[in-house]
C-alpha cells in the first residue's frame, strides 16, 4: 500500500498560518518546498478560526499608508509589555524577533491584499480566512507543492538528523514515504486533548508529539491559556469564541448561578484592566472558574453572560463588523441576538484556546534535532507563562525565519538517506488498529481523557487532581492504546483509524503537560495551583523542559533566556503579582 518516495528540499508540515508562510520563506531563498496540510488546503488548524489581530507596535504601524497606530509607541514598550506581561519567563531573544519581524510581515499580508476591518493603536483586526487565502496566492505564485488531507504520522531520522517522514493520504488509505533534506514542524496546538475547545477537530498535537519521540525538548508545557466567555450551550455553539469577542470590545455581566456578579469580589483594577484588554483570558477565566468549582455552575458547567448595562445599540453596532447578520464562524447566532435584546443570559465558560509551551527552539527557530525547525504554536515561543499579543503575528514572523533557515540548511545538506527499513517498522505500528474489531473505542477514550483533562487540568489546578488526571493517562497507556479497535478495517476515509492514530498523541501531550505542571510549585500567568497559590521569583523563574526517554517523560529545568530586562525577586501572592505586571504595561492604548 506505499507510494514511491516523494522528495524534497525543505517538508512543510502544516496548512495554516505558521506552515504557509514557512514555505514562502523557504522558496523565496530557492529552496524545492512541499506543504502538507492535515485538512482542506487553507480551511484547517487554528488560522481559519482566528479573529483575527495582527499586534504590533504602533509606531511602525502608523508608518504603513492607511493604518493609524500609536506614533508615540515603540517596539520598546511592546518588548516590555510581552516580558511583563509573560511574567519574566518569555525568551527574550524570540520577544525581540517578534517585535522586530512584525512591521514586515503585516506589510507583506496588505500588499498580498489582505483587508483591514477594525485598527486601534497597535493592532488591526482581519480574518483568518483573508490571511490564509493571501497566504496561499504567495505560496502558489512561488511554486510550492502542496498536498492536502496528508496527515503525518512520525519523522524519520539518520545519524540522529531529520531524513523525512512517513505520512497517511487520508483520502486513500495509503501510505506516502517523505524525504527531506530540512523539516519545518508548523502543526499548530493540541486543543483535541480537552473538551470543550475553541479550535479545529485536527488539532491533535501530532507535531509536537512526533518532535518529542524524535527526540526534541518540550518547554512550558504546563502553560495553557483558556478563553473566557465561550459558549457552552447549546450543544451546536459551544466551543464558539462569539461571546468572547462581543465582551471584549463592549463588556457586559457576568452572573453565578445564583444571579451574583461574582467580579465585585475582585480588585476593580485587575477587573478593569482584565474585562477590556486581552489579560481577559487568563482573569476572568480564574474567576469563572472559581465560580464552577464553588458548586455555582449552570446546567452545562459554565458561568452566564447577558449585556447587562450596555445598550442594544451599541451590541448591534459591533455585530454589524464583527458577525455580519448575525453570522460567525458559519454559525448562526441570530437567537442569541433575541436573547441579547431581551437582556437573557447564555452560558458561557473557559476553553482551551492557546499553548504557550511547545517544541524547544533557538532564535533560528532549530531544534535540539539537526534538520528540524518549528514555527508558531507548537513551538516554546514568545510569550512566557501568558500570551497578551497575538498569535497571529507570532505565526507569521516565526514562519519567515524558520523557512528561510530551513532553506539554508538544505543548502548545505546531502539528499537524505532513511533506510526503508525504518519507513517499514512506523508502517506496521499505525496498521494496527486496522487489524482489530474488538477492543476500546478511540472516540470514546477520547472523551475520557478530554473530560477529566478540562476538570484537572484547567485554570485552577491542584496536585491532588493533577494526581488523579496523571492516573488516568496511565490506565489509558496501558488498557486502551494497545487494543484500539475499529468497526471497519477500510484504508480510506476512515476517521476511526486517524482518531486511533492521533490519541497516543493527545496522551504523550496531557502527560508531558501534567508532568510539568506537578513540578512547577507555585502560580504564574496562566498556571494556578490552589495549593501554591504564590508567584514565586526567588525558585521558579525558569523554564520547564520535558523530554522523552524510553517510554518515560522526564521534567528538568533550564534558565530563562535574558537579555534587556532583568526579572524582579521574592515571592508574591498571585494576584497581587498579576496587578503588578498589569500596572507595568506601557501607556500605549489598545486591547493588547
Amino acid at each position: 500500500m506505499t507510494q514511491n518516495y516523494l522528495e524534497t528540499d525543505v517538508l512543510v508540515i502544516g496548512g495554516g498560518g505558521a506552515g504557509f508562510r514557512a514555505a514562502i520563506g523557504a522558496a523565496e531563498k530557492g529552496a524545492k518546498v512541499t506543504l502538507l496540510s492535515k485538512g482542506p488546503l487553507a480551511r484547517c488548524g487554528a488560522s481559519p478560526m482566528a479573529g483575527a489581530d495582527f499586534t504590533l507596535d504602533g509606531a511602525s504601524m502608523s508608518k504603513i499608508d492607511g493604518l493609524q497606530g500609536d506614533p508615540s509607541d515603540s517596539m520598546e514598550k511592546v518588548f516590555n509589555d510581552i516580558v511583563t506581561q509573560g511574567s519574566y519567563l518569555n525568551n527574550q531573544k524570540i520577544v525581540q524577533q517578534y517585535v522586530e519581524r512584525a512591521p514586515q510581515c503585516l506589510r507583506e499580508l496588505l500588499d498580498w491584499g489582505v483587508k483591514v476591518k477594525l485598527s486601534d493603536e497597535r493592532m488591526i483586526f482581519t480574518s483568518g480566512l483573508d490571511i490564509l487565502d493571501a497566504l496561499l496566492r504567495k505560496a502558489r505564485s512561488l511554486g510550492v507543492t502542496f498536498r492536502e488531507d496528508i496527515a503525518m504520522l512520525d519523522l524519520v531520522l539518520e545519524d540522529g538528523a531529520v531524513a523525512g517522514g512517513l505520512a497517511l493520504d487520508v483520502r486513500s488509505g495509503e501510505f506516502i514515504r517523505f524525504k527531506a533534506k530540512a523539516v519545518v514542524m508548523a502543526s499548530g496546538g493540541w486543543h483535541k486533548a480537552f473538551w470543550p475547545n475553541t479550535g479545529m477537530r485536527d488539532l491533535s498535537g501530532d507535531g509536537m508529539a512526533m518532535a518529542m519521540r524524535a527526540g526534541a525538548k518540550m518547554g512550558n508545557m504546563e502553560f495553557i491559556t483558556f478563553c473566557c466567555n465561550v459558549f457552552y450551550d447549546p450543544p451546536i455553539w459551544r466551543g464558539s469564541l462569539a461571546p468572547y469577542v462581543m465582551s471584549l470590545i463592549v463588556g457586559g455581566k457576568l452572573t453565578n448561578s445564583e444571579d451574583e456578579e461574582f467580579l465585585n469580589k475582585y480588585d476593580p483594577f485587575v477587573i478593569q484592566t482584565g474585562t477590556f484588554t486581552e489579560w481577559n483570558k487568563s482573569v476572568l477565566s480564574h474567576a469563572s472558574m472559581q465560580e464552577i468549582r464553588a458548586g455555582k455552575a449552570g446546567p452545562h458547567g459554565g458561568i452566564f453572560y447577558s449585556r447587562g448595562d450596555v445598550p442594544w445599540e451599541n451590541i448591534e453596532m459591533v455585530a454589524s463588523i464583527i458577525f455580519p447578520k448575525w453570522k460567525y464562524k458559519a454559525i448562526d447566532l441570530s437567537t442569541w441576538a433575541k436573547k441579547l435584546q431581551d437582556g437573557e443570559p447564555v452560558e458561557v465558560g473557559p476553553a482551551v484556546e492557546y499553548f504557550e509551551g511547545g517544541i524547544c527552539v533557538n532564535e533560528k527557530f532549530e531544534t535540539t534535532i539537526p534538520g528540524l525547525f518549528a514555527a508558531g504554536e507548537c513551538t516554546l515561543g514568545a510569550f512566557g507563562s501568558n500570551r497578551i499579543f497575538s498569535a497571529i503575528t507570532e505565526m507569521l514572523v516565526h514562519g519567515v525565519d524558520a523557512g528561510e533557515n530551513a532553506a539554508e540548511f538544505a543548502k548545505s545538506s546531502a539528499a537524505a538517506a532513511a533506510s526503508d527499513a525504518a519507513y517499514a517498522t512506523l508502517e506496521e505500528a499505525a496498521s494496527v488498529p486496522l487489524t482489530k474489531s474488538q477492543g476500546a473505542n478511540p472516540a470514546k477514550v477520547r472523551r475520557r481523557l478530554q473530560e477529566a483533562a478540562h476538570a484537572w487540568l484547567g485554570p485552577i489546578r491542584s496536585g491532588e487532581e493533577m494526581d488523579k488526571l496523571l492516573g488516568l493517562i496511565q490506565e489509558i497507556k496501558e488498557n486502551d492504546l494497545p487494543n484500539l479497535a475499529l468497526t471497519s478495517n477500510a484504508r480510506a476515509y476512515n476517521k476511526e483509524w486517524v482518531d486511533a492514530l492521533e490519541l497516543p498523541n493527545l496522551v504523550l501531550l496531557l502527560e508531558t503537560s501534567v508532568r510539568s505542571a506537578l513540578a512547577r510549585t507555585e502560580s504564574r500567568g496562566v498556571h494556578f495551583r490552589e495549593d501554591h497559590p504564590e508567584t514565586d521569583n526567588d525558585n521558579w523563574l525558569q523554564e520547564s523542559v520535558a523530554t522523552l526517554n524510553g517510554g518515560s517523560v522526564d521534567v528538568g529545568h533550564r534558565p530563562i533566556t535574558q537579555t534587556a530586562m532583568a526579572p524582579p525577586g521574592g515571592k508574591h501572592p498571585y494576584f497581587d503579582f498579576v496587578k503588578q505586571m498589569m500596572e507595568s504595561r506601557s501607556d500605549t492604548g489598545g486591547k493588547h
